[in-house]
């Protein structure tokens, strides 16, 4: 099968040419003719040809994406949200990780600018905020998703880490749990975490629970269980991610612990096997999805000359069976 034409996407969505490119680049399209437009775009599998569009306005219509860890499901959801963002004003994305090496990060920013990127989005940068500083002079616009370190004056989506292991926290709390221990993750998303934890156990008027060091793996909550189950005693663990809460499951099963009747457990992320879990695990999930979303709207802010406002979004608690109540399952 040959490539799908702009012609054929004109044909299907019953416009004109002009009115497909103009949908495609940016321009003035109503509405209703715009959604036409992306229906056919999506039925046919059309691709732009970018380099037409490169020559032909010395625009590459591309934003560089730097992500730290491309075998992270949730940074698949940003890029889904960032896709769609983007696509609906005609704009592609190349993306590369970092692997949370800064001097890799900033080696990789200057490739970006030879590939003539229009604007950047980075995940989990490392950069120094100096740095950042002095480097971005010579940068397209740019826009950061749970940034690593101190604060820059750039347009910035994060998630309220803090307010969601509070939440968390109060959960078990509210079903009767006393003494509530912690496996703590890593980076600044551990260090707000473990802050929420510490805060709503405080606000309660309870003591602190055990603690365990994590590094958001599951051999790292294997461990981290393992050495809490033999030292310590807890009804309950707030768990700073998903994946370190299976290894808690498997640490519970291998000394003879049931989840929920011997220990309650919440994670956080809510990735997709924390549904199918036994028993399904309850968690805070994060907006991955609308996080990348976010970016890609103030990436063409900024290309716009408009100057977005940074967010900082809410996690969903999503409550199922692995909690129990001190009178049942909460």
């Amino acid at each position: 099968m040959g490539r799908i034409t702009i012609y054929e996407v004109a044909k299907k969505a019953g416009v004109s040419v002009a009115t497909v490119s103009r949908a495609l680049n940016g321009g003035r399209v109503a509405p209703e003719t715009k959604a036409k437009v992306l229906e056919a775009i999506r039925a046919l599998g059309y691709r732009p040809d970018r380099m037409a569009q490169t020559l032909a306005s010395g625009k590459s219509r591309t934003v560089g994406v730097v992500i730290p860890d491309s075998t992270g499901p949730l940074y698949g959801l940003m890029l889904r949200g960032l896709s769609d963002a983007l696509l609906e004003h005609g704009y592609g994305y190349i993306g590369t990780e970092s692997r949370r090496d800064p001097s890799r990060e900033a080696a990789l920013l200057d490739e970006m600018l030879a590939r003539k990127v229009e604007a950047l989005v980075l995940v989990g940068s490392g950069i120094p905020a100096q740095a950042l500083r002095q480097r971005f002079p010579k940068l397209p616009p740019a826009v950061l998703i749970e940034r690593e370190g101190q604060e820059t004056a750039l347009p910035t989506f994060q998630i309220d880490n803090e307010a969601a292991a509070y939440r968390a926290t109060r959960l078990l709390l509210e079903a009767g749990h006393t003494r509530i221990a912690h496996i703590q993750g890593l980076r600044r998303a551990g260090r707000e975490r473990e802050r929420g934890y510490r805060r709503a156990l405080a606000d309660a008027g309870v003591p602190l629970g055990p603690m365990a060091r994590g590094d958001f793996t599951e051999e790292g909550g294997y461990r981290a269980m393992r050495a809490l189950i033999q030292s310590e005693t807890f009804t309950a663990v707030f768990v700073a991610n998903d994946r370190m809460a299976l290894g808690v499951y498997k640490a519970a099963f291998e000394a003879g612990l049931t989840i929920p009747d011997d220990v309650s457990v919440v994670g956080f992320d809510d990735l997709a096997f924390a549904a199918y879990l036994n028993p399904p695990l309850t968690t805070l999930r994060q907006p991955a999805y609308q996080l990348g979303l976010e970016a890609g709207q103030a990436v063409l802010a900024l290309l716009a000359g408009r100057t977005p406002e940074s967010k900082v979004l809410p996690c969903e608690l999503v409550a199922r069976a692995s909690v129990k109540h001190k009178g049942g399952v909460a």
